[in-house]
Order: C-alpha cells, then structure tokens, then sequence
C-alpha cells in the first residue's frame, strides 16, 4: 500500500503537467478574435465577465483578431474599429494576456486605432515576443472568409505568416494568376483541402468554372 501513494502522486503530477502545457490567453472583450490557427476560435467565459479565454496548443500560435472600441453618443452607441491585426508568438505553459491602449473618446479612437499599441503580456507583466501584422482587403468588407483570407496570407509569407499544410510559404508574385503551390510532406486537412478548392475556384475564369461544375456533376 505504501508504494502505491508515490506512484499515484507522481502520476498527479504527471497528469498536472498535461494539464498546464497548454497557452491560456486572457482576452479582453473589446477583442474579436475571427481566426485562431486556421479555425473559428471557441471562447470560454460568462455572458458578462469583462474577460474570455482561450486555450491554445503549445509552440507556434497565430491569431487574426480586431480591436472594437464603443463610445455613448447621445442615445446613439458608437463603435470604432482597427484593421484586421495578425499576431504570430511562440510560447509554451504560459498564461497571456492582451493589453489595449485606453481612448478617451471617439475621436481619439478614431485618430489612433488603426496603429493601436497593443501588447501580449505573461503574468509577470513582461512582454512576449509577437510578430505582428494586418489582414487588409480592399471594397466590400461584408462577408469576408477570414481563414480563406489568412490562408492566401501565409501562402505568400507574410511577416506574421506560418507554415501551410501542402504549401511553402513563397513571397507574393505579381500578374493576374496565383503562384502554384509547393508540395509538402505534410497532409492535407479536409478543412484545408475545402479551403484550397474555395480558392482555386474564386481565381478561375467562367469556362474553368463551368468545365469544374460539369465533372462534378459527372457530364
């Protein structure tokens, strides 16, 4: 009996460790996060907590968020937003938290976000090294695929870009068509493979299309 409780203590242990690899980021409400590692990110915390969390895999990270500031004008609710940010950190067992530059008013939100000083911060208050960048899309900004959108961004190796399954990161090209991709050893998701079609098919012309519609459809 007596060498069963060091065993179960050190399994504990063990099991603790686990448990406390993972990356806790402390998120602040005035933060949409719209893509976390390719994926819609699952937020915990309450309806009204002025903090979400989000648990995230050791090593290399990368988050596509926006900050959303809101102001009271007369009976009128006034939101200021910044550009779509991408951050890119490496950290692991480590609580974070994102800092936010305080504005005073609308107008001086409206002078400042779009550069926001914003930092990654662990517990003891000191800064985590963030590679940082943004997510631009010139018109419509309705409907935007995001993860479509970040994917085409690391294709192309941005600052903040991280590797793709099927792809090597290579630097933009010019010209009207995509560069081809490079192939990897690594494999390809379905959910990265259905994006890699969304893709593809966006960039081709109508007859590409139709001649696509038609082997799907098995003519």
């Amino acid at each position: 009996m007596n060498a069963i409780k060091p065993l179960s203590f050190l399994l504990a242990m063990s099991v603790s460790g686990f448990a406390m690899a993972d990356v806790t980021l402390n998120i602040p409400t005035t933060v949409d996060v719209l893509v976390a590692n390719g994926e819609k990110p699952s937020l915990s915390g309450s309806l009204f907590s002025s903090e979400k969390t989000l648990t995230l895999p050791d090593g290399e990270n990368q988050l596509a968020f926006r900050i959303e500031q809101y102001f009271d004008k007369g009976n009128d609710r006034i939101i200021v937003e910044s550009d779509v940010i991408i951050a890119k950190f490496n950290e692991s067992g480590k609580e974070l938290s994102i800092e936010l530059p305080k504005y005073r008013n609308e107008v001086e939100a409206q002078e400042n976000i779009k550069d926001a000083e914003w930092s990654l911060v662990d517990q003891s208050g000191s800064q985590v090294n963030v590679s940082e960048d943004k997510l631009i899309k010139k018109g419509m900004q309705i409907g935007r695929n995001y993860s479509q959108e970040l994917m085409e961004y690391n294709r192309k190796g941005g600052v903040a870009a991280v590797a793709v399954a099927g792809y090597a990161a290579t630097p933009a090209v010019t010209g009207t068509q995509p560069a081809a991709p490079v192939a990897t050893s690594a494999p390809v998701s379905a959910t990265t493979a259905e994006e890699m079609l969304h893709f593809w098919y966006s960039k081709a012309d109508e007859q590409t299309k139709a001649r696509f519609k038609a082997y799907v459809n098995g003519q």
